[in-house]
């Protein structure tokens, strides 16, 4: 035996393997937060214990609501502090009474609102409603109830949006609004137009609730609230940059894309490609929603792509950290219920290597959000005496769309988050 004729194959064996291992060799690895944290929030802050603060509006415009212990405006200063009791085992209710100045009134001072037309004529508190004053004591180590008309002119809406974007949004405190309908008797003030403000007898008119705290509390509040039959599920709107509960991404390859190959992922929402060098890509992207309906609602033709890139373009370097790109575009979109899907364009001008990118889809900070539908059905522009628009609440659409507008400038929204790998050969 010739031990020369068999030994030659076996070094070719190795050649080949070692061939075959280049050629499969794993691509680099291109670390990323992969939480879902920026989408749909932190996990809730949960507490047996809550401290409440509720503060009463006791200027003029308010007294009409106080016609009888049986109003839906009495039954529900009634049922704060007991709603309170039930969500929490343990509450530390305190009562205010605000307008131009603040002040803390007794339990049973805060409950005579509901059939005392003195409660709304006290001096240095009734003529002017400083609602931004009350904002200033916000924190989200407690849980803050504001019940008001919140019937305000142009200034005072700015003054107010300017105090809750610096006291609230910047702080991460969510600002919830619950309306409400309830009869009124009375004077209406502080409109445009009618100095000496105008009577409303026998109607219903709205007030708000507004809450101050975390978004789980704000939630578990209502929750319990929503149990009365005048607190309505879809009479609730939370300002706050998470909109969505949940969301699942689906990403493949157009049919004529044909520089690109798809590759197996292990991880959700990371989607794996082999791409030519020179050549752009174009992929199918489907968005699933679990949306909060209680939040504000996203324009999908308003939507944005926000993109991260991360780059490996020689094996034996570091990993080139995060950039802002503009390598990913969206058209396309189209949405039915809370399914969305969208065509994405990938234009990468790089060389050989691999490239990763992050991805947020998100709505446009000025025109991306919409409040829902029972805030344009509470809000009027111009009140006029002896129309529908006299019992309605002037300028509230506008406060509540300045309000998205104002949150989303300090704390954006994201529809979605994934990512997009590239090995580019």
């Amino acid at each position: 035996m010739n031990p020369k004729r068999n030994y030659f194959p076996f070094l070719g064996g190795i050649v080949v393997l070692m061939t075959l291992g280049g050629c499969t060799a794993k691509d680099p690895e291109i670390k990323w937060d992969y939480s879902d944290k920026e989408v749909v929030g932190p996990p809730p802050q949960k507490t047996a214990r809550i401290d409440l603060d509720v503060y009463l509006d006791a200027t003029s415009s308010m007294e009409g609501f106080a016609v009888n212990d049986a109003s839906i405006y009495s039954q529900f200063l009634d049922q704060l502090e007991a709603s309170a009791l039930s969500a929490w085992k343990n509450t530390d209710a305190r009562y205010y009474k605000f307008g131009e100045s603040i002040r803390p009134v007794s339990r049973t001072e805060f409950l005579s609102a509901k059939n005392n037309p003195a409660f709304y004529h006290e001096k240095g508190i009734f003529t002017k409603t400083y609602i931004d004053s009350v904002v200033k004591r916000t924190d989200t180590s407690r849980l803050s109830v504001l019940v008001t008309d919140l019937f305000q002119d142009e200034g005072d809406v700015n003054a107010m949006v300017e105090k809750l974007k610096q006291k609230c949004f910047a702080n991460g405190i969510t600002v919830g609004i619950i309306g409400i309908r309830s009869a009124f008797d009375g004077k209406v003030f502080d409109v445009q137009g009618f100095p000496s403000g105008y009577t409303l007898k026998s109607s219903e008119r709205p007030l708000y609730a507004i809450v101050f705290g975390n978004l789980y509390n704000t939630e578990l509040l209502f929750e319990s609230l929503k149990s009365k039959p005048f607190i309505k599920e879809e009479q609730f709107l939370i300002i706050s940059r998470y909109i969505n509960r949940s969301f699942n991404v689906s990403l493949s390859k157009t049919r004529d894309a044909t520089s690109l190959t798809n590759k197996k992922s292990l991880n959700p929402h990371s989607f794996n490609f082999i791409m030519r060098e020179g050549k752009d890509g174009r992929l199918n992207l489907l968005v699933k929603l679990d949306r909060n309906t209680r939040c504000a609602d996203f324009s999908a033709p308003n939507l944005k792509i926000v993109a991260y890139k991360k780059s490996v373009t020689d094996p034996k370097n570091k990993v080139i950290d995060s950039v802002l790109t503009n390598d990913i575009s969206i058209e396309s979109i189209r949405r039915s219920g809370d399914s969305l899907t969208a065509v994405l364009t990938l234009k990468n001008n790089g060389t050989k290597g691999y490239y990763s990118y992050e991805v947020l889809l998100k709505p446009d900070e000025l025109n991306g959000l919409v409040a829902p539908a029972w805030v344009k059905d509470f809000s009027t522009d111009r009140p006029v005496p002896g129309t529908p628009s006299a019992s309605k609440t002037y300028n509230f659409d506008k406060l509540c769309s300045t309000l998205l507008v104002a949150n989303a400038a300090i704390s954006p929204s994201y529809i979605a988050k994934f990512y997009i790998n590239i090995s580019k050969r």
